[in-house]
Parts: C-alpha cells; structure tokens; sequence
C-alpha cells in the first residue's frame, strides 16, 4: 500500500469535514458531495475523486460491516482525503483485474497522491489523499495501469 510517513491522522473530523453514515446515505449522494466539495475544481481532477470516492463506498458496501462511514475533507495542503470506516476485519488487497473485478484499488493507487489503512479496536479507515493542483489528463493512468496489468 501507499501509506506516506509523516501523513497526519486524525481521530476528530475537522470542522470542514463533511460526513455520510453510508448504512442509510446512497453512493450517489456521496459522489454529489465529492462534486459539492470540489465546486471550484473542474476536469478530470473532479472526475478522478468522484471515481475513487465511488469505488471506496462500494468496496465498503462489497467487502466491509456496518457500521460504514464516509468523511470528506479539503487539506490545508491542497488535496482531497476521502475516508471510509466499516466494521470488517479484513484488508483492502490489490489482485490481477478479471471478469469478476479487481480493478479498484489499482485505479485508487494510480490515482491517489497517497492511501493506506488505519485499523482500530473496532474498525478500519481507509484514507485517500488526492492532489487538486495536478496537471494533465488520463492518458498517464491508463497507460500506467496498463503497465501494471502487463507487469503481473
């Protein structure tokens, strides 16, 4: 995983953070949300953290327990972090995409600045870090990810 040392965590939501009990908030209105909090962004940047905010909270629903919980936060650094809590003890893992899936965390470790996993007593954290002041286009993640696949 891309876990960056020095990445601060924190155990208190900030007062900027916007927070989504995912047992009873659909995935469509977090991926609203990523749009809301991103209302000055436009372009890919946008479409990159709709992606990963999606495929964080369906890997939530797919493969965690409730209780699930979604936190988005714009940093003082100029990144998104997007974070999900769920109940379930087993950890995120990348695998050889196929038919049935495995394409996600592929996308999130292309596409995230950095990522990793906080495990507590009673659930784990997901966190995402997406940088908004990036430049480009898509063509350096597909064909990144097309490294990757060909790598394995």
């Amino acid at each position: 995983m891309s876990t960056q040392p020095g990445t601060t965590e924190r155990s208190e939501p900030d007062p900027g953070t916007v927070a989504y009990d995912l047992d009873t908030t659909s995935t469509r209105a977090v991926r609203h949300g990523v749009r809301q909090a991103l209302g000055r962004y436009r372009g890919l940047v946008v479409d990159d953290a709709v992606l990963v905010a999606d495929e964080l909270v369906s890997n939530a629903h797919q493969h965690g327990d409730a209780p699930r919980a979604c936190r988005l936060e714009l940093t003082r650094r100029g990144s998104l972090r997007i974070e999900v809590d769920d109940a379930s003890p087993r950890q995120p893992r990348r695998r050889t995409p196929d038919g049935t899936g495995g394409r996600g965390l592929l996308l999130i470790d292309r596409l995230a600045s950095a990522w990793g996993v906080r495990n507590h007593a009673d659930h784990k954290t997901v966190w995402v870090e997406l940088a908004l002041n990036r430049e480009g286009n898509h063509a350096p993640h597909l064909a990144a990810a097309r490294t990757w696949h060909n790598e394995d």
